[in-house]
């Protein structure tokens, strides 16, 4: 059997990125830069006040004191949005924030440093620590025109999209989101909004596999459930492949009598890659490219648990690497158990836990709770962790206070963990 880094390794080699396409950056938060973007402006666009005040020149006020003020007369009058104008000699200039530094001056005097009560002048009292030059936002201190702002593969949050309507870019070049096709195997499961019958339960991998897809930056295609005959597999991959950049299945990849899947993606794959891998939970794990088209094709274990683990290990992974990100695997951080745990040994496990700030002096920045249900059919357990403690292979046990690398994955339900 593979590890899980090879059987990762594998899959990705099967992943390219995908094609671009043009967004308003108006809809592209979310979204991944496809080219690099140079700055077309200076930004600052023109010099500015950074304080409400008056501008000045240095020369004529570098003296001043409280006990020995300087008087000028207000000779201009720059609010925000204003074209420059010319201070002339002599003179202040009241200005509010934002506002364009006006010709000649080369110092902003704030507000609180200054006397107001004389009308038409102004008393400078105090002057700012930096001397000439401060409270001044100069055009291109932060960025000039030709400079890199932004790379290729770069996630558009706020800040970027910010950046990208400060250059007055309208329309953005991002990688197009692969379309995921998830297949749902199985007589005893029935669509959302479908009532059980004796012996079946309620799809819930499919949505929440689609709402993972989503998640990880892809477009979630979640089909009708397959019915377990070769036909009616078989049918529903090839309508799958039909519009999908990566096709992910959960179920029949054991060795269960009507375990058809593994079947089915050797037919249309001339054999699989691999299927099965020494990871818990998540062993069966079946992986082929198709013939027509080299698409990748993703056999899921059926267990909730175990398709929510290998998701995050391998299809998230493949997603990001389709949309040109640089990070494809999940934060870690390091963090002393809490309590002793037991594992198989012979697998690389990962167990499912709660992380928490670490008291100062503990050596490690977090700490590890392992939940006490950790058996692969316990769908309530995702939402009650933040972490997957990384048990390694050839380690049966370890005690409390032990440390070990935890995959955080907080992010994705929004818990509290910030890495």
């Amino acid at each position: 059997m593979l590890s899980v880094d090879e059987a990762r390794a594998i899959i990705l080699s099967a992943v390219s990125r995908g094609e671009r396409e043009l967004v308003a950056v108006t809809a592209a938060a979310g979204r991944v830069l496809a080219e690099p973007i140079r700055s077309t402006i200076d930004h600052p666009p023109f010099h500015n006040s950074a304080m409400d005040g008056y501008a000045v020149r240095w020369d004529e006020v570098h003296r001043a004191t409280p006990d020995s003020p300087i008087a000028l007369p207000v000779t201009l009058d720059v609010p925000a949005g204003e074209a420059p104008a010319t201070l002339p000699p002599g003179g202040a200039a009241r200005i509010m924030t934002g506002a364009p530094l006006p010709e000649g001056a080369d110092t902003v005097i704030v507000r609180e440093d200054t006397d107001e009560s004389r009308p038409g002048q102004v008393l400078i009292q105090g002057l700012p620590d930096k001397g000439r030059g401060a409270h001044i936002r100069w055009r291109g201190e932060n960025v000039a025109a030709g400079d890199l702002i932004l790379d290729a593969g770069a996630p558009l949050r706020g800040g970027e999209v910010g950046l990208l309507a400060m250059n007055g870019r309208v329309m953005v070049p991002v990688s197009r989101r692969p379309r995921v096709a998830i297949v749902s195997t199985g007589d005893e499961l029935v669509d959302l909004g479908e009532q059980p019958g004796p012996g079946q339960i309620v799809n819930s991998s499919g949505p929440m596999l689609a709402a993972l897809v989503a998640e990880a930056g892809g477009d979630p295609w979640l089909l009708p459930i397959a019915r377990d005959t070769l036909e009616a597999t078989r049918a529903r991959f090839q309508e799958a492949l039909g519009g999908a950049d990566l096709v992910v299945s959960m179920g029949g990849v054991s060795v269960g009598d009507h375990d058809v899947v593994k079947v089915v993606l050797g037919e249309l794959c001339d054999g699989l890659e691999f299927w099965k891998i020494r990871m818990k939970p998540g062993k069966p794990l079946a992986f082929g490219r198709s013939r027509q088209g080299g698409t990748p094709l993703v056999g899921l274990p059926g267990n909730p648990v175990s398709s929510w683990v290998s998701f995050l290990q391998f299809v998230r992974p493949a997603i990001r690497k389709a949309l040109g990100l640089a990070r494809l695997e999940l934060p870690t951080v390091q963090a002393r158990l809490t309590c002793a745990i037991r594992s198989p040994g012979s697998r690389l496990e990962f167990q499912r836990g709660r992380l928490e700030p670490a008291e100062p002096g503990s050596g490690a920045p977090f700490s590890f709770t392992p939940i006490a249900g950790q058996g692969s059919g316990n769908l309530m357990s995702l939402v009650q962790v933040d972490g997957l403690a990384r048990i390694p292979t050839g380690c049966s046990s370890l005690g409390a206070g032990e440390v070990v690398t935890v995959e955080v994955v907080g992010a994705l339900h929004g818990a509290p963990v910030r890495v």
